[in-house]
């Protein structure tokens, strides 16, 4: 169970932060400046869960945000298509 808690609590770190570099770079004011608690709840998490279980902690730390940083990227690019497809005012 505390491998999956690493993995989750890497996978909420990575994939924010990914998100937040996607509001910063497209002028997301709202959402960029939300974000922050959200990475600060995956990172005091991710740090609290590595530090108590050290290096074996490696393999789930790398494949949470191998997969968090990808689905983050598809997942901003769903969000900007969708808002690209409305009709403008």
């Amino acid at each position: 169970m505390d491998e999956l808690n690493i993995f989750l609590a890497t996978f909420v770190l990575v994939f924010m932060r990914g998100i937040q570099q996607q509001n910063v770079i497209h002028g997301n004011y709202k959402l960029a400046f939300v974000t922050p608690y959200l990475i600060a709840c995956g990172e005091v998490a991710s740090v609290l869960l590595v530090v108590s279980h050290g290096w074996q902690s490696i393999p789930y730390v790398g494949t949470g945000g191998a997969i968090a940083i990808v689905l983050s990227m598809k997942t901003h690019e769903k969000i900007r298509g969708y808002y690209d497809r409305l009709p403008s005012k």
